[in-house]
């Protein structure tokens, strides 16, 4: 007869047990992950246009701006915004990407875009506000950036 340490019956048991105990443990980890990556953000591209008969400065700043106006209050917020900086030429493609929980319907949503010279703080061009009544990543906004009223 053997001599020798004496296994217990449960000790199978206990193992798959701590298998199982592990594996649980580790799944709400995948499921937080899968949460993260649900973020309700929407995307809005567009185009911007330069007026061809006027000079186009070497150094430049492009601001993108969305805004929502409370149509009861008048108060504007800045939803979202894009700089770009010296563009080589236009027209220039832009992507926003914006928090869709931003939206309220009963606000007014607008785009505007304004082109800044080199260290000055007055737009050199701007575009008119556009209306953005349907925010929809299937749509693309085409602004002509034209001269500021000086």
């Amino acid at each position: 007869m053997r001599q020798g340490t004496v296994r217990p019956r449960w000790m199978p048991m206990l193992s798959l047990l701590l298998c199982l105990l592990v594996s649980c443990v580790s799944a709400p980890g995948r499921q937080q992950g899968a949460a993260v990556s649900s973020v309700p953000f929407e995307i809005m591209s567009g185009t911007v246009l330069y007026p061809n008969n006027l000079y186009f400065p070497s150094r430049v700043r492009l601001e993108i701006i969305l805004t929502s106006r409370n149509g009861f209050t008048g108060e504007e917020r800045i939803l979202v915004s894009q700089s770009i900086r010296n563009p080589q030429r236009f027209p220039v493609n832009f992507i926003l990407r914006y928090d869709r929980n931003d939206i309220i319907s009963t606000n007014e949503h607008l785009l505007i875009v304004e082109l800044y010279r080199e260290e000055e703080d007055r737009p050199y061009l701007t575009s008119d506000p556009v209306p953005m009544p349907v925010l929809s990543a299937k749509e693309s906004a085409v602004i002509e950036l034209r001269p500021t009223v000086r």
